[in-house]
């Protein structure tokens, strides 16, 4: 039987930048239901060896801006512009001209999102984005009329 680590992938994957990663990582705003189908749908699609963008699902259009704010998005820009890991936090830092804390904070949240992965390297935190593009998909519909 193969170990895994604590987020269940076996132990050759345990870096994140040596697992297989789709090219887009798609970010929407769907209910549990949806995103239930969704994941059925790309686990067939996978399954007929079709390719499938990862996909991190928010409840709500209010918990998704909570969470990309206008900063966190420069932010994953800058990581979408590094090859590989980026150096450090403090390096991303450097390159948002702001504060060690703040990106080390935001970071840490994009990461508890699964957004974006914090690769252990020695004594650093490397911020790592294995895909080229983020693509946020966000339907807004209006209420279904009542029966009268």
């Amino acid at each position: 039987m193969t170990d895994t680590d604590h987020d269940g992938w076996p132990d050759k994957y345990r870096d994140p930048r040596e697992r297989p990663h789709p090219t887009v990582l798609r970010v929407t705003v769907e209910g549990f239901d949806d995103v239930c189908e969704d994941t059925l749908e790309r686990v067939d699609a996978v399954a007929e060896g079709d390719s499938s963008p990862a996909v991190v699902s928010f409840a709500t259009v209010g918990e998704l801006r909570k969470i990309l704010t206008d900063r966190r998005l420069e932010l994953l820009r800058v990581l979408l512009n590094t090859d590989g890991a980026a150096e450090s936090i403090s390096a991303v830092a450097d390159a948002l001209g702001r504060d060690y804390r703040p990106v080390h904070d935001d970071i840490s949240l994009l990461a508890d999102y699964g957004l974006l992965f914090v690769v252990d390297d020695g004594q650093r935190k490397r911020p790592y984005l294995p895909y080229e593009r983020i693509h946020l998909d966000i339907e807004l519909v209006g209420r279904e009329p009542t029966p009268a």
